[in-house]
């Protein structure tokens, strides 16, 4: 296969096989987990890449060809949100895709030009797995950052897998799986060429010994005393603020919150804006969802709130926290919004064929970052508004560590589609990486408590609506090397591994 992609005389053929790989590599993310055509197109395209002993611009070209296609087919979800109002945005469809594919596409294309700097067939490898290691994480802040589908993450289809989440991080566990599959895509190229890469066997062994190790870190974590009732009401994204559906929408969520006994229920827990109210200026309603809160109970819930700003009134993508009395005990506002969805990056200099889209983009203000949500009777909690959540070690308070996260989604937006999914292992990365017991609602789903091990419990699956009562974890919190000292972690790993690099090297083409 390797052969005929190097020596295909007809580019137009080369281009659709580079376009396909691209498209079945990116199956090793969730929805599909694990696919194993996923990593078969993965080291048939890297074992290609090898093949190269002189790296020059048609390398980028077809890495670029590639790279495209695994991250508009990983992000294809986002387009959904684009048919919630029917045929109004389906125009922008080709150009949210040719913008997905020609921005990311550059985070590994970049990565397999840079490999012109190896000497010989490992440190190109080494170098393929730290730059996109390192791209990952300029992913991560770059225009605000969308660190969605780290390679890590493809690890999460056994939760004993990203246990070394704990100590190196989601980052670190990418580059353990990009040392897997450079070293099996090495072995591979040594076979077509009947010679014995030992060092790519090196590559596998380091990976899954790290991996295997880590995995016995994991542990069992007993049920506490604290109830938790998530409620999924699986209300369509194109109803949820419809004027005449919004008040049949809120009693929905009332009804379904006390559909079973809520003496128990020490937390009932909404999605992201799940009341279309803003209770804090709104008694009646604040007054009806009382009977949605047990009696020693609160209940948390996502809505905007409005705060008297500057003259004006700032709308905030909120989460409040209330008891049985209707009393608003605290509340988180999201800091870290959407662009193009909360806020419209340059709207002031916008040209005037867009402002239909501008008109329709939220303008929210943002919240303090990192702050705890302190309610007596309750533990010491964190806040995460939508995809917050999907950025590593930058949900928590790290002068005050919180026992609890809770993660208020809406990913009605995505339909079903791969985007929930996603999201969902997002959160569970980030309960192994810093240790914490995450409550995760959304609207549609996929609503569930996440251990500090990983642990999935009381799912509700995606578009069911449905309500799960889960007892959090005895121990809510523990204390993890990457919890303790982040990132850092990444940039002592990515030194190493330019230490290795510079003595590979060293060695020349041997």
């Amino acid at each position: 296969m390797i052969d005929v992609l190097k020596n295909w005389g007809n580019k137009t053929l080369l281009f659709w096989a580079l376009l396909f790989m691209g498209a079945m590599g990116a199956l090793i993310f969730p929805y599909f987990k694990n696919a194993v055509l996923g990593y078969i197109a993965l080291i048939l395209f890297f074992s290609y890449m090898l093949s190269f002993e002189n790296v020059d611009r048609n390398v980028f070209k077809k890495a670029y060809v590639f790279s495209f296609s695994f991250f508009v087919v990983g992000f294809s979800w986002i387009c959904n949100a684009l048919l919630i109002d029917g045929d109004a945005f389906v125009g922008f469809i080709p150009v949210v895709i040719l913008a997905i594919g020609l921005f990311f596409g550059l985070f590994i294309a970049v990565p397999c030009y840079l490999m012109r700097f190896g000497k010989n067939i490992y440190s190109r490898g080494l170098i393929l797995c730290l730059g996109i290691v390192f791209f990952e994480w300029v992913r991560s802040f770059i225009f605000t950052g969308f660190p969605w589908n780290l390679f890590g993450s493809a690890l999460s289809f056994n939760v004993k897998l990203i246990q070394g989440a704990r100590y190196i991080g989601t980052y670190g566990l990418s580059f353990l799986l990009l040392l897997f599959l450079v070293g099996v895509s090495i072995l591979v190229l040594g076979l077509k060429r009947k010679e014995f890469y030992k060092g790519g066997l090196v590559f596998v062994l380091v990976s899954l010994i790290s991996l295997f190790g880590f995995s016995f870190s994991y542990q069992n974590f007993e049920n506490g005393d604290i109830k938790v009732r998530l409620v999924q009401p699986a209300i369509e994204q194109s109803y949820k603020w419809d004027n005449l559906k919004k008040y049949q929408n809120y009693l929905t969520y009332i009804k379904m919150s006390k559909s079973a006994p809520l003496d128990d229920v020490d937390i009932v827990v909404w999605g992201e804006t799940a009341t279309p109210y803003v209770l804090d200026m709104d008694k009646p309603r604040l007054e009806e969802i009382k009977e949605a809160i047990g009696k020693n109970g609160f209940l948390i819930t996502g809505l905007i709130r409005y705060a008297h700003e500057y003259g004006e009134f700032v709308p905030y993508n909120s989460l409040f926290v209330i008891n049985k009395e209707g009393e608003i005990k605290d509340y988180y506002d999201k800091s870290h919004l959407v662009p193009f969805g909360e806020f419209l990056p340059f709207r002031e200099y916008l040209p005037d064929f867009m402002r239909p889209v501008a008109n329709v983009v939220g303008n929210l203000g943002r919240g303090e970052k990192y702050k705890n949500i302190k309610v007596k009777g309750l533990p010491l909690m964190g806040g995460a508004i939508c995809y917050e959540s999907i950025f590593p070690k930058e949900v928590l308070n790290k002068k005050q560590k919180p026992e609890i996260l809770v993660v208020l989604a809406n990913d009605g937006w995505y339909g079903i589609s791969s985007g929930p999914y996603q999201h969902l292992v997002a959160s569970q990365l980030r309960a192994v990486e810093e240790g914490i017991s995450v409550i995760r609602s959304a609207n549609t789903g996929i609503s569930a408590v996440i251990k500090p091990n990983g642990d999935i419990v009381g799912q509700i699956g995606l578009a069911k609506k449905g309500i799960s009562d889960v007892y959090m974890p005895k121990i809510l919190s523990v204390k993890t090397l990457y919890g303790e000292f982040g990132n850092l972690i990444l940039l002592v790993l990515l030194t190493v591994g330019i230490g290795v690099l510079f003595a590979i090297n060293k060695s020349g083409k041997k």
